[in-house]
């Protein structure tokens, strides 16, 4: 039988295997131990009380969607995070958040050319429930919706990555520089891969050929992987088996435990 740990209160344990596209991307791709803190911070989680780049992500989503590509949304955004990083009511945290934000919108704005946004139909994604994968759920979650407009009304998906980490501007060796942008590369495509997935039950095709992950970060666009599609899905589906039969046994790691 189980151990029973008491959890801190800010803790939350989810019961049911559930994992994130973006933390079963990564997991995908890391070796034994990296692949045990994943899921480790996928069963057992302190939620933030600001989530990291939502003040960039909802103005870029927002600007994306109206059709004339308002610049003045961005303009507002940027200037109400700066408010924010200036206002002392607000904790440490909350005021990097808000300029960890607007270096994101600036990131956004110098690489927006090179994503090829600007010519394409885009519209806010809705909320889609999980994909059940061999008894993991994974939520699949994309920024913006593509509307082809062709007569199978195919829809493609846009994905944002923000994130700094795995950096490759923060390396000196070529090689490192190489690996941390490979390993950004891997990740995406394999929420593509698991966007497609999640597409089977909607009425619309997916269209592979509009979708891609804008990583904001490298002002790069990562498109579909149409070639080895199929030995991803393989790989996702071997990967969730193997989780939900781990699940049970995560333990929560001593740094999230209740105090005695």
């Amino acid at each position: 039988m189980a151990k029973v740990y008491k959890l801190h209160p800010k803790v939350r344990e989810r019961v049911a295997p559930k994992i994130s596209a973006a933390a079963l991307a990564e997991y995908l791709i890391m070796k034994a131990d990296q692949q045990d803190t994943v899921l480790h911070n996928s069963r057992y989680s302190t939620p933030p009380v600001v989530t990291p780049h939502s003040g960039a992500l909802r103005p870029i989503r927002a600007y994306n969607a109206d059709p004339y590509r308002n610049k003045n949304v961005l303009e507002a955004a940027k200037e109400a995070l700066t408010q924010r990083s200036r206002d002392t009511s607000i904790t440490p945290k909350g005021r990097e958040e808000s300029l960890r934000c607007i270096e994101t919108i600036e990131l956004f704005e110098r690489a927006e050319n090179a994503f090829g946004l600007k010519s394409l139909k885009l519209e806010e994604s809705q909320r889609f429930s999980p994909l059940d994968v061999n008894g993991v759920l994974v939520t699949v979650q994309p920024d913006l919706i593509v509307r082809t407009g062709g007569q199978s009304g195919a829809v493609g998906v846009i994905f944002f990555r923000p994130q700094k980490a795995p950096d490759p501007a923060a390396c000196q060796m070529e090689e490192t520089r190489r690996a941390r942008g490979e390993h950004r590369r891997e990740m995406a495509r394999y929420m593509l891969a698991m966007a497609e997935m999640s597409w089977e039950k909607q009425p619309t095709d997916f269209d592979r050929a509009t979708s891609f992950v804008a990583d904001i970060r490298t002002g790069e666009r990562i498109d579909f992987s149409t070639s080895d599609h199929a030995a991803r899905v393989r790989a996702v589906r071997a990967a969730c088996d193997h989780i939900a039969r781990l699940w049970d046994t995560i333990e929560p790691r001593a740094s999230i435990r209740a105090k005695n």
